[in-house]
């Protein structure tokens, strides 16, 4: 236990997280007049990767891999999906809508091929988004990653079953937000304190937990109903052929982790023609906040790429040339 303890890599993060500054965030104008919220962490003229963050969550939970994705050569794209954090809340909120908003997105950034990363939660929409992408999307990582629900048709008790688990979870998040709004730090050492051991130790650092509550508190920014409203999202029909996506799938699971169940992540992997299991023992859900370099040294070598690769000269000309373009634009 000793030794173990010994040889835990250090976090990922500074001892203090700094506050997230307004010029940090994107604002990307869709065509139906919504608001895309995007910041972006890493090396800025990295490989891209879109980052889907958990439920609960928004695109600050990115934050916990900037430095490594700055020295493996990787440039996070960190989103936040509708009602969530910055970005408009979307009528038609799902896992495919939000997918047409990224393609929006990755059109204006003119990323021509990219990855996916997602937590949690985010697998839905990473899937969604990879299926839509075709060859674009070049690999899809996933780090403690929740099923998302299949397509398989259902009797009419399952679906009122779970239309009736939806309008629960939805109700129990916003009054939990509306009962607990001036108290949001007893909340979120409740969330800390409910985690397996593993997870607790992480955030006994400062700085830890200091992000866990600049992600919530972003995350509600426009109140509980756009959070309430994409949690739900993981019991609706995910409309994607998984048999389909070629592109490699890699899923690290922490053997701690209680939220994510192995057998179940062994189940989707049985739908995926290229995936891949990376299983970690005795971490927990939050394994990344140590480990993430296994995970970007993995996305490397699946690129072909050296172990800390910069961009290669011919795209790093191109993205420079875009970056010029865009500050003289900004000038006139």
């Amino acid at each position: 236990m000793h030794s173990r303890a010994m040889n835990t890599p250090p976090l990922s993060l500074p001892d203090r997280m700094p506050a997230p500054r307004s010029d940090s965030v994107h604002l990307v104008q869709l065509p139906d007049e919504r608001r895309l919220a995007y910041t972006e962490y890493g090396d800025r003229l990295g490989y891209p990767l879109f980052h889907f963050h958990s439920h609960g969550s928004c695109r600050l939970e990115a934050a916990a891999l900037h430095q490594v994705a700055k020295r493996s050569g990787f440039r996070i794209i960190a989103v936040d999906r509708p009602g969530v954090g910055l970005s408009d809340p979307h009528r038609a909120n799902s896992a495919d809508a939000f997918a047409q908003d990224l393609e929006v997105l990755a059109t204006q950034l003119r990323c021509r091929q990219y990855g996916l990363i997602a937590c949690g939660g985010g697998l839905a929409s990473a899937l969604a988004f990879a299926a839509r992408s075709g060859q674009r999307a070049s690999m899809l990582l996933g780090m403690s990653c929740s099923l998302p629900c299949t397509a398989e048709r259902k009797g009419l008790f399952r679906n009122l079953l779970c239309a009736l688990v939806q309008r629960l979870v939805q109700g129990v998040i916003v009054l939990r937000h509306w009962r607990g709004a001036a108290a949001l730090q007893a909340r979120v050492q409740r969330f800390v304190d409910a985690m397996p051991y593993a997870d607790r130790r992480m955030f006994e650092n400062p700085a830890v937990m200091q992000l866990l509550t600049m992600d919530i508190t972003e995350a509600l920014r426009q109140g509980a109903g756009g959070v309430a409203s994409d949690t739900v999202q993981q019991f609706e029909p995910l409309q994607v052929n998984l048999s389909a996506l070629t592109l490699p799938c890699e899923f690290w699971l922490g053997s701690a982790d209680s939220v994510s169940v192995r057998q179940r992540t062994e189940n989707l992997m049985g739908l995926l023609p290229n995936a891949r299991m990376h299983p970690l023992a005795n971490r927990g859900r939050y394994f990344y906040l140590r480990h993430a370099d296994e995970v970007f040294a993995r996305a490397n070598q699946v690129l072909g790429r050296a172990a800390n690769a910069v961009v290669h000269q011919a795209d790093f000309a191109f993205r420079r040339a875009v970056h010029e373009n865009r500050m003289v634009a900004a000038t006139r």
